[in-house]
């Protein structure tokens, strides 16, 4: 085997590939060692193919290093934007509850307030009930309803008034009762209006009237502007 035959028909890529036999190679080794071109050639092979295999190993390896940073950059934004759903949603749901709870505090201390008015207006109106200085007065039923009945508080120090109802007539639709003080050689004075549905057993506040002979309740017709008279009681000493 010549130079020209190793270096013509192949047989330097045939060794860097390794496809030449034993004693093939010996040849071509050995007129590497003889001629500086065989040997450059060699070279040269080899550079060429090591530069295709690394073209080969790096292009796939970039476009799977791409993809994998595609694919987490995707995945990061995924995340970022579930977490931003979640967060959005936490906040509103946060909102949600502080208005919530702000309008039930609100309630709760109205609530409260009537509750301790309740209470306050109960423990005044037990006092005044039981005050030595307040005194009963049974209004009785007169005329057509005799089996009627009232109970009025006054406290004889202040003129105070409170009324109970035990057994008033229920009325028609529009009809109501009012409560009237009386006062020789003086004009009739309203002190109070007692609007159905009656609540018996309850204490209904009157106008404080301090000199008054005579209590009087009537019922009052809208329509035709009649009153006729349903209790009366003396409130003379």
């Amino acid at each position: 085997m010549t130079k020209k035959e190793i270096i013509e028909n192949g047989w330097v890529e045939k060794y860097v590939l390794g496809l030449t036999t034993e004693e093939e190679s010996s040849e071509v080794e050995r007129l590497a060692t003889l001629y500086p071109e065989v040997q450059e050639s060699i070279n040269i092979a080899r550079n060429k193919i090591c530069s295709k295999f690394n073209r080969s190993l790096t292009q796939p390896a970039l476009r799977t290093s791409f993809m994998n940073k595609r694919k987490m950059m995707a995945l990061t934004i995924v995340l970022v934007s579930l977490f931003s759903l979640g967060f959005c949603l936490l906040c509103r749901e946060h909102f949600s509850l502080q208005a919530n709870f702000s309008e039930q505090s609100q309630k709760l201390a109205i609530e409260q307030a009537k509750v301790s008015q309740l209470v306050s207006f109960s423990k005044e109106r037990s006092v005044f009930l039981h005050s030595p200085s307040t005194r009963r007065v049974k209004l009785k039923g007169c005329g057509d309803y005799p089996d009627a009945e009232v109970m009025v508080f006054q406290c004889v120090k202040t003129g105070r008034m409170m009324l109970r109802v035990i057994d008033l007539p229920e009325l028609p639709t529009g009809q109501y009762y009012e409560v009237w003080s009386q006062q020789p050689n003086q004009q009739d004075l309203l002190i109070g209006q007692l609007q159905p549905p009656l609540r018996f057993d309850s204490l209904y506040v009157l106008e404080d009237n301090l000199v008054c002979s005579t209590l009087q309740i009537k019922s009052v017709d809208p329509e035709t502007h009649q009153a006729m008279p349903v209790c009366l009681a003396s409130l003379g000493k």
